[in-house]
Order: C-alpha cells, then sequence, then structure tokens
C-alpha cells in the first residue's frame, strides 16, 4: 500500500503539488489523470524518489520512504521514453535491472525467463533496442521494471508513443500483467479514455490538487467539477448556461427531435464511425450532440437534453 500524506512540493514560491493525501491499497490499479502541467508526472517522481518533498510523508507498506533514495523504495519505474541501453541487448537490459538483487546467477535468468515469456518478447532476448518496434521497446521496459518483482510499479504514461491500435493491445498486456503479478501500480496519463479503461480508481489532478478520487464509472458519471467533467470522456462535456444555471451534458444525452425543447443551429458535423457529431449553436453556447445520420452545417435542429449535471450558478 501507498500513502501520501499531505504530500507538498515548492519550487521557490510556488506549489506544484498541493498538500495531496491519498492511499494506494495493494495490489490496486490506481490511475493518476491530469493535462499537461497538472502535476502528474512531478507526483509520480515524488514516489519513486526522484524529487524530494517540501512537506509531509510517503509510505510504502507503512514504512516512511520519504527521505529514502529511489533504490531503497522497492519500486520499478516505466517512463514515456522506454530508457533502455542501446548499446545492450534485450538480455542485458533486464540483466542490468537484477544487478544490486542478492540472488545467484541461475535464479536471475529463471527471473528473466518468466517475465520474458509471460511478456512475449523471449524471442528477441538477442535483439538490440534499435532492432525493435516501439510495441517491442514497451515490453522490454515493462519486463525491466517487472524482472525485480517490486512492492510498486510506476507507469509514466508509456503507451504515448505508440500508434492507435497498438496501445489498446498494449494496455491490455499491462493490466493482465498487473493483475497476474498482484502488483500494486500507479499509472499516469492524460487520456481520460485510457484512465477509464484499465483503473481499479482514478485521482484526478489539476494545478497540483487532488480535484477527485474515485472509481471510473463515478469518476465519468458524478464529475465533481467542471474542471474534472471536461477531463472526462471523448468527446468531452458541453457546458450550458441555462435558467441561470450552469449544467453540463454528454453527447449521448442530447437528443435531436421535433418536439425539442431548445433549438439551435448545426455548426459543423463529423463522422465518427457509428455515428456523428454535430456541433450545436445555442444562444452563447456550444451544445455537441450524436446522431445516427449526418445533419447539414446551417441547418436548425430542436433537441431535449435525456440527462445532466448542475454545476453552479452562471
Amino acid at each position: 500500500m501507498i500513502t501520501l500524506k499531505e504530500v507538498a512540493k515548492f519550487f521557490g514560491s510556488f506549489k506544484v503539488i498541493d498538500n495531496i493525501s491519498l492511499n494506494v491499497e495493494k495490489g490496486e490499479f490506481f490511475v493518476i489523470l491530469g493535462k499537461s502541467g497538472s502535476g502528474k508526472t512531478t507526483l509520480l517522481r515524488l514516489i519513486a524518489g526522484l524529487e524530494r518533498v517540501s512537506s509531509g510523508k510517503i509510505l510504502i507498506d507503512s514504512i516512511d520512504v520519504t527521505d529514502l533514495p529511489p533504490s531503497k523504495r522497492d519500486i520499478g519505474m516505466v517512463f514515456q521514453n522506454y530508457a533502455l541501453y542501446p548499446n545492450k541487448k534485450v538480455f542485458e537490459n533486464l540483466m542490468i535491472a537484477l544487478e544490486n538483487s542478492r540472488i545467484d546467477k541461475k535464479d536471475k535468468e529463471e527471473r528473466i525467463m518468466e517475465i520474458s515469456k509471460e511478456l512475449e518478447i523471449y524471442h528477441l532476448m538477442d535483439k538490440y533496442p534499435v532492432q525493435l518496434s516501439g510495441g517491442q521497446q514497451q515490453r522490454v521496459a515493462i519486463a525491466k521494471a517487472l524482472v525485480r518483482r517490486p512492492k510498486v510499479l510506476l507507469m509514466d504514461e508509456p503507451l504515448s508513443n505508440l500508434d492507435v491500435q497498438l496501445r489498446y493491445s498494449a494496455r491490455k498486456l499491462i493490466k493482465k500483467v498487473q493483475k497476474e503479478f498482484n502488483i500494486t501500480t500507479v499509472y499516469v496519463t492524460h487520456d481520460s479514455n485510457e484512465a477509464l479503461a484499465i483503473a481499479d480508481r482514478i485521482g484526478v489532478i489539476d494545478k497540483g490538487k487532488l480535484l477527485q478520487l474515485g472509481i471510473p464509472e463515478e469518476i465519468y458519471n458524478n464529475p465533481s467539477s467542471e474542471d474534472v467533467a471536461s477531463l472526462i470522456g471523448n468527446p468531452p462535456m458541453s457546458f450550458v448556461k441555462i435558467d441561470g444555471k450552469i449544467i453540463g451534458v454528454r453527447p449521448d444525452d442530447v437528443t435531436i427531435r421535433n418536439d425539442g425543447k431548445y433549438e439551435g443551429v448545426v455548426s459543423n458535423c463529423e463522422f465518427w464511425g457509428s455515428y456523428y457529431l454535430i456541433y450545436i449553436d445555442f444562444i452563447d453556447n456550444e451544445v455537441k450532440a450524436t446522431t445516427k445520420e449526418r445533419i447539414k452545417e446551417g441547418s436548425r435542429v430542436k433537441f431535449d437534453f435525456i440527462n445532466y449535471k448542475v454545476f453552479g450558478n452562471g
């Protein structure tokens, strides 16, 4: 279990992380979600020991590791750029990860064999990183982190360099391996769909503050603020001022109907495969809606909201 107690970090007078407190349970797949510059990677680096906290405590399995170096925290970390030695073969990269381990050479080789077969990279042991595809390099980076059998696995946007199709298979593999090894994992991403798909729980942060903490369904269906709602879902919520209130409504909850209560003009129509996404100019607002048929730009439409969330007074 990872515990953060009022952890803060300052750069001069500028606070990067603002007294964040949370618990990550043993074996949990915990995702930190935030846009660029929100502090999510800084928080991960604080847990890893790559950055020092200005105040607060970080505990792993109830042991205070706040002042311990990364090598003493029993963690594995997968970076965005994979961090593989280019002049070392795959086997050598994995063996280097075990160089400080007290187990003998035979046990090290057995560990490498076990994890490499699990991640389907056993046939790549004699290749250099430059000879591998992006997906293969990503698997080697995960193997390098897991072969040490750490208490905690930290992952900093490990899929961002992969193409869209490969990201789907890679995140499925990460989730599978994480559950099989029952390893406590903290995963950083700016992609809300990725967070919703793989997380046991999500912590949404912005400007160094923890905005909301919960299971994916809770974060999606009941965002605590406009800031959280704007990060969750693709396409995201529309925010509309009606009757003096600010409401948030997802495109799927806007229905186009001839007897609709509201009316606006379609400013754009996009084809998204199984549906069309239309943008409706409505008074001083823009409303996004999904439809089964293409609606021409400039068309006037009537619509209703099936469901929405009130965020405050406009």
